[in-house]
């Protein structure tokens, strides 16, 4: 995948090589990390190649339900204006599951636009650039594999029915994964179609939870959309099975939550991982200390919807404080056993239903200034860095959004605008979630109060 635009040839190349395809969905990620867009005719595809595809500017400040949020000031102050898009070269492909005849491209804005979750990691890729650091980058997905229910309920079933026994063990076990063997085929036959770098599938702790991922590229525009990509292929397949899959953070109570973990380096012109050393570099010490500083002024992008804040609780390996390690899975800041070339920083603190884009915007932010401000990081964690002190992260929705609304560091980085926005975006979200009454009220409530 590139930044380019794609040509009348590629898209004619496309057609040639898949008749069987009639409809392509075409489509650009909003803040949230939901796809936006339009399905398209067969015949449409040239004209749209060469001329491009017409957008609201408000597709980026919609809520989850896909409504637009006024509190923004971005909808009727503005007159909603459509924005030109161009597909991305490398990002058409065909769906080949299902009845064959689906397509997808995905699409950028054509004159950058401070709100576009896309626009504002190239940003933080460019200020690095600025000082000659180039980021290398890999996201990790955990998902549950899940029966659709009504309402958009579902339930967390095996591919034979319901699992009943949440304590069997399942970690880096294959009962799941050889019950569910065709469709994790599906999963690899969808993401090799789409040119998507997929490495290992793991059983994760819950029932029916895996974890895929994906290779390290050393363009973390085109990692992030990896990971959108993934979700997507995910989706894709397990609806051709009769089944679904959800990226929600916390999907049960009883279960392990969902994570994201992301795994980034930094290198020079020449491709020399600048944070190798021995054990590491300076340089990766001061990268440290800005993610360790700055982390909870960006947990509006970690945790970005009410369900993610459900994560957040001990002994889950779910890091509550910014500790940094070698090795530890406890700690927020993991440095994996690696050396050399291979060596990196694993970000584990955000949900798997967090934007890819804005959470490694939001770690690239933290690592420009630490390396800036040169921000000594401390000692690493040993052992179990829930027991040590740390600077706490603002585990509940209202502080995070209050602390990330309020910060200097946010604004100086990703500007006083953008911040505006995010912030009531997710503020009017919060709200609308919060004055839901349930029926847990019911049930806690009813006849007690």
């Amino acid at each position: 995948m590139t930044s380019g635009r794609l040509t009348e040839d590629e898209a004619r190349a496309f057609l040639d090589a898949n008749p069987n395809v009639d409809w392509i969905d075409i489509f650009i990620y909003d803040l949230n990390g939901i796809a936006r867009g339009k399905r398209i005719r067969r015949a449409d595809l040239l004209s749209i190649a060469k001329n491009g595809l017409m957008m609201p500017g408000s597709v980026f400040i919609m809520d989850p339900l896909g409504n637009c949020v006024e509190e923004t000031g971005r909808l009727w102050e503005t007159g909603d204006p459509d924005f030109q898009c161009r597909i991305l070269s490398g990002t058409l492909v065909p769906i080949p599951v299902g009845n064959g005849r689906h397509g997808q491209a995905v699409m950028a804005v054509e004159v950058a636009d401070d709100l576009d979750p896309r626009t504002v990691l190239q940003k933080q890729v460019d200020r690095l650039k600025a000082s000659g650091l180039k980021p290398v980058a890999a996201v990790e997905l955990e998902f549950y594999v899940t029966k659709p229910g009504a309402n958009g309920s579902f339930s967390l079933n095996m591919a034979d029915g319901v699992c009943d026994d949440p304590n069997r063990p399942m970690t880096f076990g294959f009962e799941d994964m050889d019950e569910l063997g065709p469709l994790m085929d599906d999963i690899y036959t969808v993401a090799a179609a789409q040119g998507l770098p997929v490495d290992a599938v793991m059983q994760e702790t819950g029932p029916g939870q895996f974890e895929i991922n994906l290779k390290h590229r050393d363009d973390v525009v085109a990692a992030a959309l990896d990971g959108l990509l993934l979700k997507r292929a995910v989706r894709t397949a397990a609806k051709a099975r009769g089944l679904d899959a959800t990226f929600m953070a916390k999907p049960h109570h009883d279960w392990a939550g969902s994570g994201m973990h992301v795994h980034v380096s930094l290198c020079d012109d020449s491709g020399k991982n600048l944070f190798a050393g021995d054990p590491i570099s300076g340089l990766f010490k001061n990268a440290l200390g800005g993610l360790r500083e700055t982390m909870p002024d960006l947990m509006a992008f970690w945790g970005q919807t009410a369900n993610a804040y459900r994560r957040y609780v001990p002994r889950a390996y779910v890091s509550l404080a910014a500790h940094w390690g070698y090795n530890n899975r406890t700690v927020a800041l993991r440095i994996p056993h690696c050396s050399g070339q291979a060596m990196r920083v694993e970000h584990r603190v955000a949900g798997a239903d967090a934007n890819p884009y804005l959470v490694v915007a939001g770690i690239l932010a933290g690592i420009q200034y630490g390396i800036a401000n040169k921000i000594d990081p401390g000692p690493a964690a040993e052992g179990n860095a829930e027991e040590l002190a740390a600077p706490a992260l603002p585990t509940n929705w209202s502080s995070a959004l209050e602390r990330f609304e309020t910060s200097q560091f946010v604004k100086d980085a990703f500007g006083a605008y953008f911040q505006d926005v995010y912030a009531r975006l997710k503020q009017t979200e919060r709200q609308n979630f919060e004055r839901l009454v349930t029926p847990l009220d019911h049930l806690w409530y009813a006849r007690v109060a």
